[in-house]
């Protein structure tokens, strides 16, 4: 064999390559246009707060650390200046994320004094009871409320008139922070339990067995695949971590599910 025919494509080989070029041409194309179109229907007011706790997210990691800690608290200010925003599900994510980030801190440093760790899991306790309180009050806003309901709120917090909306599609927005409530109906109680399951752990390493049974009961009554509270209710009454099962890990429940 020549070696400039190791080079020679055959005819049905050409035609492979060409149509396997012009679906990923395709799919880059519409990702493209997409994301730019999700992206658009995102409310302008709050994009830097969410750039900040995708970054949060990004570098926080598992490892124990409060240097991360200014990027929840500068989406927290943003969030907490406009007004449709001060008592929404975003806050109680940023109180929950604090929460977790000292009981991580508390539980797993092993540099630290007893007194300080119990000052953490105080001031998470703190950050906690906060989280819980903000995603209950926000499920008795919107919990009951119906599509159009929710639309129509939305549109009387929302003023199409605001200049922060110049250059968007009012339509688009309304339709995107829809979505957004429509998600977080399902979310938020999933959300709370965590905070009660993250409660139950401070209550336990406090000491508070009683108390730390009742978030426990309280977080798997709302989320029953809460596998953090299923384990550390299971350790609680003596028994051994619940680990997931080859089925669960490979099938998880579907998270759009209440």
């Amino acid at each position: 064999m020549r070696f400039k025919d190791i080079f020679i494509i055959s005819k049905g080989t050409r035609v492979i390559l060409a149509i396997t070029l012009t679906v990923a041409t395709l799919a880059v194309v519409f990702a493209f246009f997409y994301y730019r179109s999700v992206n658009r229907s995102e409310d302008p007011r709050i994009l830097k707060a969410r750039e900040f706790l995708a970054e949060y997210d990004r570098i926080s990691g598992n490892t124990p650390s409060m240097e991360a800690f200014p990027l929840l608290d500068s989406a927290f200010a943003i969030f907490r200046e406009i007004p449709d925003y001060r008592s929404s599900f975003e806050t109680g994510v940023i109180y929950n994320n604090k929460c977790s980030g000292l009981l991580m801190i508390a539980l797993y440093d092993s540099s630290i004094s007893s007194h300080e760790k119990n000052v953490l899991l105080n001031l998470s306790l703190g950050y906690c009871d906060s989280s819980i309180s903000v995603y209950r009050q926000w499920l008795s806003e919107w919990d009951s409320l119906s599509d159009d309901e929710i639309e129509n709120k939305i549109r009387s917090q929302m003023h199409s008139g605001d200049p922060a909306f110049k250059g968007y599609s009012y339509e688009k927005l309304l339709s995107g922070r829809k979505r957004n409530i429509l998600d977080a109906k399902i979310e938020t109680p999933r959300r709370l339990s965590v905070s009660l399951s993250n409660k139950g752990i401070i209550y336990r390493h406090l000491m508070k067995v009683d108390s730390a049974l009742l978030c426990y009961e309280e977080a798997l009554a709302l989320w029953k695949d809460n596998r953090t509270a299923k384990s550390n209710l299971s350790v609680l009454m003596n028994g051994d971590p619940i680990k997931p099962g080859l089925i669960e890990s490979l099938f998880p429940p579907d998270r759009k599910k209440k």
